[in-house]
């Protein structure tokens, strides 16, 4: 059964109408909630769902427009909240049933800055224990006997169902890319420490990101901005974005490992990029590329114990079998290790900026190919380097595969140029997304 929400409704088009008021803040909670009462038995995208909260949030927008007060782009949005971030008068039980006993007593950093701008949130969404890599009870929209990804598995599911219009995510490894991929919506991973992280259950400080999950490159930044208290980044799309980017198509590590289908829609990505005027070429990564999954790997298990292990140790026969392994490994790591995973870090971080000597942005295959089964989450090879990094970057779906699951290409930028990242996601965006569900067949 495909629940995939065809047209969707985006941000950029609704505020226009809640701002001229022709639809209400209530009206589009409904639409929402009736998405949600259809789908939800079948896809348990939702850990958690506080309906009359909602509905107040919206009755009290929708009375400030009355009013003539308009918050912005968020004015009625409704986001999912990714359920271990903290939302004042919820509980947060991070995938686990012995957390979340009592509501968390104020909204992480993030959630209060998205109340001020408007936005509603309906409840929490799914993730795996702990934003690890058990199976989480969320369903693929677009194929129940496959996997919405992980860790960011609720917040995927509910945007790509039109639940919500936009999610919250999180990303130690693959957690916001790769379940945005799986579930064809676009995602966003931040430049490292661009999103502040308090009220987060933390995983790991050196490779923690918060970042928004959404239906376009577009909404994407409205989230963000709405999210941080930085720079605002949306007048940068409110013109079509003409100038092509400069590309720098990355292969050995990337393109190589990618499936028979990823290749194919990667192929014709490529095609339509250079047909549209995209200056590529191919892109050597640095040779000390070549060990940036197994530094990722210990560093994560090693801070996961740091951060994880006292409760572990208190409620071990409540984890999974994943991040017990997780856990367990991260015991073997030892203090002189994680200190070279730290010098490994800032080293590939700086030695990777060579790339963007003459790119802009450099391309990739978002995952090795389409959701896998059930049994997983799917492999975070794709995306645990730019995590590893910091590296900003953005996911947008290119294509479907003859089986009907949905494919994606990441786009990363440096980390010192994120305009350029977000103007050039965009315009590979209004050239790819157009057909795109029928591109491959």
């Amino acid at each position: 059964m495909n629940l995939f929400q065809t047209p969707p409704q985006t941000i950029a088009h609704v505020q226009q109408a809640i701002k001229a008021r022709e639809l209400s803040c209530r009206e589009l909670l409904e639409r929402c909630f009736q998405n949600i009462e259809a789908k939800e038995p079948v896809l348990h995208a939702w850990a958690y769902l506080d309906r009359e909260a909602a509905f107040q949030q919206a009755d009290n927008l929708d009375q400030e427009l009355q009013q003539g007060r308009w918050r912005g782009p968020l004015h009625g949005i409704p986001v999912g909240i990714k359920d271990i971030i903290d939302v004042k008068g919820m509980p947060t039980r991070g995938g686990l049933e012995t957390r979340g006993k009592t509501p968390a007593s104020q909204d992480a950093t993030i959630v209060e800055n998205l109340r001020l701008e408007g936005a509603i949130f309906p409840g929490k969404t799914e993730t795996t224990q702990l934003a690890c890599f058990d199976p989480p009870p969320t369903l693929n929209p677009w194929n129940q006997e496959h996997t919405p990804g992980g860790s960011s598995s609720g917040s995927a599911a509910a945007v790509a169902a039109g639940m919500c219009l936009a999610a919250v995510g999180t990303q130690t490894g693959g957690s916001i890319i790769r379940p945005a991929s799986f579930c064809g919506v676009a995602g966003l991973k931040p430049t490292f420490g661009m999103v502040d992280r308090r009220g987060l259950i933390l995983l790991s400080q050196h490779l923690d990101h918060i970042g928004p999950l959404a239906q376009t490159v577009t909404d994407l930044v409205i989230i963000l901005d709405g999210m941080t208290d930085q720079a605002t980044y949306l007048p940068l799309l409110i013109e079509p974005v003409t100038d092509a980017p400069r590309i720098g198509w990355l292969t050995d590590f990337f393109e190589s490992k990618a499936d028979a289908s990823m290749q194919q829609a990667l192929k014709a990505v490529r095609t339509k990029l250079e047909t549209a005027g995209a200056p590529i070429r191919d892109c050597p990564l640095p040779t000390e590329f070549e060990s940036i999954l197994d530094y990722h790997l210990n560093l994560m298990q090693y801070e996961m114990v740091q951060n994880l292990g006292e409760d572990y140790d208190q409620n071990r026969e409540f984890y999974g079998p994943a991040i017990s392994q997780v856990l367990d490994a991260g015991r073997e790591v030892s203090q002189e290790r994680f200190e070279a995973c730290l010098d490994y870090q800032n080293l590939i971080s700086q030695v990777t900026r060579r790339c963007f000597a003459r790119a802009e942005i450099l391309i990739s295959p978002a995952t090795l190919g389409p959701a896998p089964d059930l049994t997983t989450t799917g492999n975070p090879s794709m995306n645990a380097p730019w995590s590893m990094t910091g590296f900003p970057t953005i996911s947008i779906p290119v294509a479907v595969t003859e089986t009907g699951l949905p494919l994606a290409i990441q786009i990363t930028g440096h980390p010192d140029k994120f305009d350029d990242l977000l103007l050039a996601a965009q315009w590979c965006e209004d050239v790819l997304r157009p057909g795109y569900l029928e591109q491959i067949s």
